[in-house]
């Protein structure tokens, strides 16, 4: 019979070279909260985008919730930032009352998940540089309807 070890049991037992972070062990878990309400009039429409706050460099997500009250038929939201539009959770329905649970796929798929590494571009400097940090969800398939509530909550991990 093989056995192994992963890389924490690994580096426990000083196999091979393996660093292990404070992100992954020892780290500080963190919440991340936010609501929006959509306006009665002006809110969202398709390609819109909402904007949730912003993950700290360092930040790595977990996992979390998306909960939503009812909404208009076919409207859709994903997750992401600057750089990836669906970095944490593809595009997801938000017609009906109710959650969605989100894993981001680099975690879901067995990686060791994002790391945020870039924030806002300089003032001053290029703009070529995108921001990581800043959570967005762009909104599809229909307008949002006026009144809806959306609420995010994230757990995630800093060193």
């Amino acid at each position: 019979m093989a056995n192994g070890n992963a890389t924490l049991a690994a580096a426990e037992r000083g196999i091979g070279a393996v660093y292990v972070g404070a992100d992954v062990l020892n780290g500080s878990i963190r919440p991340f909260f936010s609501r929006y309400t959509v306006p009665a009039t002006g809110g969202p429409a398709i390609g819109e985008v909402i904007t949730w706050g912003r993950l700290p460099i360092g930040a790595r997500v977990l996992f979390g919730l998306l909960t939503c009250s009812a909404g208009a038929a076919s409207s859709t939201i994903n997750l992401g930032d600057a750089e990836s539009a669906t970095r944490y959770m593809a595009a997801t329905s938000v017609a009906s009352a109710g959650n969605s649970t989100i894993v981001p796929a680099t975690i879901a798929n067995g990686g060791a998940g994002f790391i945020v590494q870039q924030g806002p571009a300089p003032k001053f400097g290029p703009a070529t540089v995108l921001d990581q940090g800043e959570l967005r969800s762009v909104v599809a398939g229909a307008a949002l309807a006026g009144g809806q509530t959306i609420d995010l909550l994230l757990f995630f991990s800093t060193p």
